[in-house]
């Protein structure tokens, strides 16, 4: 498939020190630009992953020709470019191939860095069409959903407490008949119809369907 590359530019002048000076269009933030693409060891370019898109770069030291005189800081270090692409579409399938055009618009930003390293501000790419792998995106699984209890539970279910409802209310039927005072016994043939007095506890039971009260004789002593 076909994606974008957008070419960036990392240098240092001859007094001014190590930035950005070209820019991927797209990008609102570039710091990482500088943390990633770091001088290569003997190594012809480099790749690599960022939260952005795939970073391919390469080195390229500037002549006196490119430099318009000594290609030298005040220090009397080599003036290098770190030069590439970012590509936020894909792993580039034929990188390398695409860095010599990278270089070109790298080399004509830094001559007119050189030319006002003080007043110069950072530059923005446009990109341009390279091919790419498609990168792998991870299948994410639905949400399971929460388990439904069976209908033949939730019938169970409800029968268990119409049981214990009818239990709970024979029960209370039962403790509340307990409660009733029962009728008095009926009366014996050693009862005698109280005349009550001061010095009798009267009782009562039942003579003819009706309540007398009574007192039994008083015991004779021996």
């Amino acid at each position: 498939m076909t994606g974008r590359a957008w070419p960036f530019l990392i240098a240092r002048g001859r007094r001014r020190g190590y930035s950005t000076l070209l820019v991927p269009g797209f990008l609102r933030e570039h710091g990482f630009l500088e943390a990633t693409a770091t001088p290569l060891d003997e190594v012809p370019s480099r790749t690599a992953a960022t939260p952005h898109g795939v970073l391919v770069w390469a080195e390229h030291p500037v002549t006196t020709a490119e430099a318009g005189g000594e290609p030298r800081d005040e220090y009397g270090r080599p003036l290098v470019l770190l030069h590439g692409f970012l590509c936020p579409d894909g792993d580039p399938v034929a990188a390398p191939a695409a860095l010599p055009r990278t270089e070109a618009a790298a080399l004509s930003v830094y001559q007119r860095f050189l030319a006002d390293e003080e007043g110069f501000r950072a530059e923005r790419s446009e990109s341009f069409a390279i091919e790419v792998a498609e990168l792998a995106r991870p299948r994410v699984s639905p949400p399971a959903e929460p388990a439904r209890p069976a209908r033949g539970l939730v019938w169970a279910g409800a029968g268990v407490l119409v049981v214990a409802g009818a239990v709970i209310a024979v029960v209370g039927f039962a403790s509340a008949g307990g409660d009733e005072v029962p009728p008095p016994p009926e009366c014996g043939p050693a009862v005698v119809e109280l005349t009550i007095t001061p010095t009798v506890s009267p009782a009562t039971c039942l003579r003819d369907g009706r309540t007398v009260q009574y007192s039994l004789p008083p015991t004779p002593r021996p």
